[in-house]
């Protein structure tokens, strides 16, 4: 104990003096060309830790360190980060430290194509990416606009807060073949198996970049990467500290306020995010009668005494972390509630308090991943908009005037409740081969849904258990078989559903360096889809006195199966119950860099789909022909005491198809200041062996897309940016459910008519102060077209928004 007391004396003693000699690194961070400041940078030193930003003038100060040897991180969104070695003797050390711009794609990094960080240019899988410059730039909306340029994806504008995507065709109005992501936890919603788009607590201010891989990729994230992935990657304290506030505010009343604070206590840290944003959305066109539903009542007549289409969403995320040498924890939870128009494919949906939320744990290191997370919602006040129309229809067809219609009892009546949650679990490890730079990758993942919809949407009025688990286990091996030439990526995923047999999604991908900076890959890849909870188990009888008094469409799951008879009794047809869908890839591409002026990204490919599962497709129209139950006994009849005939909607299998596609990207840079790109996108239905007496499924997404964008930033005036895009679609074919243009718009050949959207975005940096101004009009030659059948006529937006950053907070 004398020892102890000695020694602890003995420290306190000395330690004045060790602090005297510990001194400080200083310095300031500049652009490397124009050698203007760069506020805001991270600083950090790496064998201690220790981190900072630098202030408006680009200045930093680090420390106290001891003398010795050290290396210095210097990172800034848009330039390369910057690893400089700093000896420490005896008197504080200044520094300047300028950094390159990044001035192409093929030297950005990501992670989402193969679990592992790696260059674009190298990458084995068509990716495309999104970064924090890049949604800064960017109008529209919410930042999932910023989606719309990308190579490839087809972009689906509904509403101010109502984007989605898809790939490689077979869109629908509820598309679950594109798995959402956010920092590698899945982000879908429990019961539908949808992503949850803008229903994210997360706020835009928090987005370090979003990462799309676009093609088939159940080998490594098993079921629903059915057509690619979307990963929003966010910030943590030690990327960004201190406060940033944004406000916009502009046409169709919209006003949004979204704030970010972070900041560091040593090996602690933590931040907070939040959003609000409330505008008048766009309608849906009365002339066309599309929004009727099949009556004399257009939708909008049916919200006036909800104040027409008004929107609103709120946000909130809070997370805390914990750095222990490789080791960094983090805890975390978020929240969102909001009311909007979504499309389905029976019609819309009024969605009124919409909550998601969710927790998640996370533990992860250089050879490490695990995580945990329960996301959970509740639909809230949500209703059938098209259920409504109709229903007050009839009314108005028995003699009562629309104004005397109670509109809110109605909603009740087709309210549904939706209270499921999903479990998501992951451990994954990664470790270097000690042979041809080899390195692996191996994982295991649990999937747990809990649907509860009280019977509302789904078949659970008993409360029967629905629930399903999917467990999947992973293993990827990437060898450099001739190093600086031949790269070989090789994977496989196992995955056990409860309803279904075991899948098996192999991939294999071959990169061969021609020349440094030009790369030639060839890929194979087996992904597939699950039938979602909705799929298996939807139960929606939806009336239709408008047709026949006492006939219901009934729009059912299909977990069992159905036979269809004629008039007569006869059996006409038989309906198994649903099977994963699948699809084989084979692709080629090509990725090149000219010097730091041209990226090109080529890449072709042809599909193999086989089981598709149709959108809601009518199987009996419960006149000529009857649905019955898998037993051939039992007829499927809406639960209602007037339904006298029964219609049948229900999702099947059916169908072989072919698809070819080719996308190719070009992105110059013919001066620091100027950016251009440009891509052309083509797809293909080659095939389709038709089943189950069904029609040849349009391929549902344009054939022919064309996309550009010029950016001019720091031209004439330091600080200032110029965007400008154009995107173009060609008319196609959609059939979705009741959505059917074949049908609904014979004045456009049956159609959905081709489109053309431009959008300008022009911002400015004001020096010194951490403002910056942006002004934004998106769809600036006010094109009145949509760009998916029901959606609403999506005209000109203009926003004008400030930001404010204060860098800081670190401690």
């Amino acid at each position: 104990m004398k020892r102890l007391l000695w020694l602890c004396w003995l420290g306190w003693l000395v330690s004045p003096f060790a602090l005297a000699q510990s001194v400080w690194i200083e310095g300031q961070v500049r652009e490397a060309h124009r050698g203007a400041a760069l506020p805001g940078a991270n600083v950090v030193l790496l064998e201690t830790g220790q981190g900072t930003t630098t202030d408006v003038d680009g200045a930093f100060r680090l420390g106290p360190v001891a003398p010795g040897r050290y290396t210095l991180q210097v990172s800034f969104v848009g330039y390369q980060t910057l690893q400089q070695p700093v000896a420490v003797g005896a008197a504080s050390v200044q520094l300047t430290l300028a950094l390159e711009p990044v001035l192409f794609e093929a030297e950005a990094v990501v992670v989402t194509g193969t679990r592992q960080t790696e260059k674009l240019l190298e990458a084995p899988v068509t990716i495309e990416t999104i970064t924090a410059a890049d949604l800064a730039r960017t109008g529209g909306g919410t930042f999932l606009s910023a989606l719309a340029g990308l190579k490839g994806i087809d972009f689906v504008d509904a509403g101010i807060n109502a984007q989605g995507i898809s790939a490689r065709g077979f869109n629908s109005q509820f598309n679950t073949r594109m798995l959402a992501m956010v920092d590698g936890r899945v982000a879908q919603l429990p019961g539908t198996g949808l992503p949850q788009g803008n229903f994210l607590p997360t706020a835009p201010l928090d987005i370090k970049a979003i990462e799309v891989v676009v093609g088939p990729a159940s080998a490594l994230y098993g079921p629903n990467a059915h057509t690619g992935v979307v990963n929003v990657i966010t910030k943590d304290p030690w990327d960004e500290s201190g406060l940033s506030l944004m406000a916009r505010t502009g046409e169709r009343s919209l006003i949004d306020v979204t704030g970010r604070a972070a900041g560091t206590i040593g090996a602690w840290g933590w931040k907070i995010t939040g959003q609000y944003l409330k505008a008048e959305d766009f309608a849906p066109s009365r002339e066309e009668g599309l929004h009727n539903y099949g009556t004399s009542i257009y939708e909008g007549e049916v919200l006036r005494d909800l104040g027409g289409y008004r929107i609103r969403s709120a946000k909130l995320e809070g997370f805390l972390y914990y750095r222990l040498g490789a080791w960094k924890a983090k805890a975390g939870l978020g929240y969102s509630t909001n009311d909007n128009f979504g499309l389905t494919n029976n019609g819309r949906n009024h969605v009124r308090g919409w909550v998601v939320q969710y927790q998640t744990v996370e533990l992860s290191h250089p050879n490490w991943y695990v995580q945990f997370t329960r996301t959970k919602n509740d639909a809230g006040r949500t209703y059938q908009l098209n259920a409504v129309v109709q229903a007050a229809a009839a009314q108005v067809a028995a003699g009562r005037p629309l104004a005397q219609v109670d509109l809110e009892v109605l909603r009740d009546a087709t309210t549904f409740v939706d209270r499921g949650a999903l479990l998501d679990g992951e451990i994954q490890y990664r470790q270097a081969l000690p042979f041809l730079q080899g390195r692996v990758v191996a994982g295991l993942q649990v999937r747990r849904y809990l649907p509860d919809s009280d019977g509302t949407f789904l078949a659970d009025a008993g409360g029967e258990d629905l629930s399903a688990t999917e467990v999947g286990g992973y293993a990827q091996v990437d060898l450099r078989l001739v190093p600086d030439r031949l790269r070989l990526v090789t994977a496989a995923r196992i995955d056990r559903h409860t309803n279904y047999s075991t899948q098996f999604s192999p991939k294999v991908a071959l990169v061969y360096t021609v020349y440094p900076g030009h790369n030639v890959r060839v890929g194979y890849n087996r992904a597939f889809k699950s039938p979602t909870i909705l799929e298996n188990y939807l139960f929606i009888p939806i009336p239709r006195f408008d047709i026949v008094p006492g006939y219901y469409v009934n729009a059912f799951g299909n977990r069992e199966g159905y036979v269809i008879k004629d008039a007569s009794g006869q059996v006409v047809n038989r309906i198994a119950g649903l099977e994963p869908e699948q699809v084989d890839a084979l692709e080629l591409g090509y990725k090149g860099a000219f010097g730091t002026r041209a990226f090109v990204d080529v890449v072709g490919y042809y599909s193999w789909y086989r089981n598709f599962i149709s959108p809601l497709t009518l199987v009996a129209d419960g006149f000529t022909t009857v649905a019955y139950e898998a037993d051939g006994s039992t007829p499927v009849q809406a639960p209602a005491s007037d339904a006298r005939f029964n219609g049948l909607l229900t999702y099947l299998n059916f169908g072989r198809a072919q698809v070819a596609g080719l996308d190719v990207g070009l992105t110059l840079y013919p001066s620091s200041y100027v950016t251009l790109s440009g891509s052309v996108s083509l797809i293909s239905l080659r095939r389709f062996t038709e089943t189950a007496g069904q029609r040849e499924l349009p391929l549902n997404v344009p054939e022919t897309k064309l996309k550009g964008q010029v950016t001019v930033h720091d031209a004439a005036l330091e600080g200032a940016f110029v965007s400008l895009s154009a995107r173009y679609q060609s008319a196609y074919r959609f059939v979705s459910g009741y959505w059917n243009s074949e049908t609904m718009l014979p004045q456009h050949g049956g159609k959905v008519p081709a489109r053309t959207v431009v959008d300008l975005t022009l911002g400015y940096r004001v020096p010194r102060i951490g403002l910056d101004l942006t002004v934004s009009i998106s769809n600036l030659l006010n094109n009145k077209g949509y760009d998916v059948l029901g959606a609403p006529v999506r005209g000109r937006l203009a926003w004008l928004g400030l930001t404010y950053h204060f860098s800081g907070w670190r401690y």
